[in-house]
């Protein structure tokens, strides 16, 4: 007999506890940050600029990236993902407003983060009534405690007051 076999119970209980922890740690990223969307002027008109605020809380001791980096330095940047639409149109990139700034020892490369709390602002150009902005933001929240990094997806829709 080997002992060094793994019987077909020990493969079962193995991805059995790899699948809960998997479904515990997809569950814990919602409860990381909670985000908010909205105008800085919902009764926009056709041919206003306005903002698209977006503001999350953070849980103590993590972390989000933000969205002013480049990628290819370790930590992922925030990401927001416009679905097209015809009633508006997105005037220059992504704010920031405020992170952090530190430099990553491992790569020895700056980058920026939010702790508690980050907000970002994009600029639209309304450009019919009735408008809608959906969308989709991507990032990554890492522990300060034990380095857990946990990948989020999360949609986003706001418009027009009454929409």
């Amino acid at each position: 007999m080997n002992p060094f076999k793994i019987g077909p119970i020990c493969r079962s209980l193995g991805a059995i506890l790899l699948f809960i922890s998997t479904f515990a740690v997809a569950q814990e990223a919602s409860e990381i940050t909670k985000w908010n969307v909205q105008l800085s002027k919902p009764t926009a008109k056709p041919g206003e600029v306005v903002d698209i605020i977006f503001s999350a809380t953070i849980e103590d001791a993590w972390k989000l990236y933000s969205s002013d980096f480049a990628s290819d330095i370790g930590p992922l940047p925030t990401e927001f993902n416009f679905d097209k639409a015809t009633s508006y149109a997105l005037v220059g990139s992504i704010q920031a407003i405020n992170p952090k700034k530190t430099v990553d020892p491992a790569w020895d490369q700056p980058y920026t983060y939010f702790a508690k709390k980050a907000e970002f602002r994009q600029k639209i150009k309304v450009l019919s009534s009735g408008y809608r902005v959906t969308g989709t933001i991507k990032g990554l929240l890492c522990s300060t405690k034990n380095g857990l990094c946990i990948p989020f997806s999360e949609a986003f829709k706001t418009g027009a007051q009454g929409l």
